[in-house]
């Protein structure tokens, strides 16, 4: 089996081991997501994510996002609003 078969198995048994996503909102200061399966858009007012059955934007103001696990991330900054968006729209 060569790295491109394995890389491809792996990120088929990502998507069967995780169908649902933890989102924990503290404040409007951080939000802590495990699920993340791809960030579509980053810039410091603007953070678009797919998670495993949706996706979701953050706004707000110098935002940051750093990684904690495959799958993991944290985000940082002055958060405005949280919208979920559908897998359609992403």
């Amino acid at each position: 089996m060569n790295i491109s078969e394995m890389a491809v198995r792996y990120e088929n048994f990502k998507k069967t081991r995780q169908k649902h996503s933890d989102i924990q909102i503290s404040d409007n200061n951080e939000i802590v997501l495990d699920g993340c399966r791809r960030v579509i858009e980053y810039d410091e007012n603007l953070i678009k994510l797919e998670l495993s059955a949706v996706g979701i934007s953050i706004i707000g103001m110098n935002l940051t996002m750093k990684n904690f696990s495959i799958g993991g991330v944290i985000i940082r900054g002055d958060i405005h609003s949280l919208t979920f968006i559908s897998k359609e729209e992403l």
